[in-house]
């Protein structure tokens, strides 16, 4: 993929955001709740747009053929509440090579258990970009409801649980199941998605509810979260129906120490644009990162 060396980057002004490109191998990575967008979808046309390397997206109708040409595209089922399938999908594409699937496994019976359950929300391979860069991605679909306490029930919970929280959440299941990788500190790991988590809802009536303790949990495992880093402040991605404004940070593009070491740039979509023209309720989410090896 070829950008402007050097210079400004400027997306089109739908989504209306700027980057600064170093290199025309610069990687660039999107994360994107599409609020069930169909192939023919508008969505789509601003998507492509971005021209991101690796996308990490939720709540997809169905990609379009443009989508499936350009990426080699991972396509998983989430579970509705019931238990059933979602008539949405998540997915994980990329202009290159998806490698082998990374396994996620606690060594605990009841996580696994659950975590297989769940494998069309959490979807993790080894990917390799055009450019031969290689990294660790995994892509998340936390759903706005907890898992049903029956699963769990009778079982020492106190190692994912968070203390505030009455429930166990899909984010839980992933700070569970990334505890267990050895290289997550030494070896270039992308996890994004929708984890439906802000510090925010701690301020609701009834207390804390343990979303400012789940991304303390992630900063130890030694992720970033690219979007409050590079912005300085916590960045609403989601707006309610009805409301004026996105009042939550629900997205996020976490990343290894080896990977936000080489962050240039991380910002969201344009909010007039995506939410006036009813594009998603979400905001893209879209982060940018020096090649390896760059000042």
């Amino acid at each position: 993929m070829v950008r402007p060396r050097g210079a400004l980057y400027l997306l089109p002004a739908q989504l209306n955001w700027a980057l600064g490109c170093t290199s025309d191998q610069a990687m660039r990575a999107v994360t994107w709740n599409c609020r069930r967008a169909t192939a023919e979808h508008e969505l789509w046309t601003e998507l492509r747009l971005l021209q991101a390397d690796l996308l990490l997206l939720q709540e997809v109708g169905a990609l379009p053929p443009e989508i499936l040409n350009d990426y080699e595209v991972l396509q998983g089922v989430p579970r509705t509440r019931s238990g059933g399938d979602q008539r949405f999908r998540t997915v994980l594409a990329v202009r290159g090579r998806l490698g082998p699937e990374i396994e996620l496994r606690t060594g605990t019976a009841w996580i696994d258990e659950l975590l297989d359950q769940f494998q069309g929300n959490l979807m993790g391979r080894r990917v390799t970009l055009a450019d031969g860069e290689t990294l660790n991605a995994l892509a998340v679909y936390s759903p706005a409801w907890p898992l049903a306490r029956e699963t769990y029930a009778g079982v020492d919970v106190s190692e994912v649980k968070l203390p505030e929280n009455p429930d166990i959440w899909v984010s839980d299941l992933v700070v569970a199941a990334l505890r267990q990788r050895p290289g997550l500190t030494t070896e270039s790991w992308l996890v994004a998605g929708d984890f439906n988590a802000c510090e925010t809802f701690d301020s609701w009536r009834g207390g804390p509810r343990g979303n400012r303790r789940w991304l303390d949990r992630m900063a130890t495992l030694g992720l970033v979260d690219c979007l409050r880093l590079q912005q300085g402040v916590l960045t609403p991605t989601f707006r309610k129906p009805g409301a004026a404004e996105a009042h939550c940070q629900i997205d996020y593009v976490f990343t290894s120490p080896v990977l936000w070491r080489r962050l240039s740039h991380c910002a969201t979509g344009n909010r007039e644009s995506v939410f006036g023209r009813g594009l998603s309720d979400h905001l893209p989410v879209v982060a940018e990162f020096r090649p390896e090896g760059a000042d």
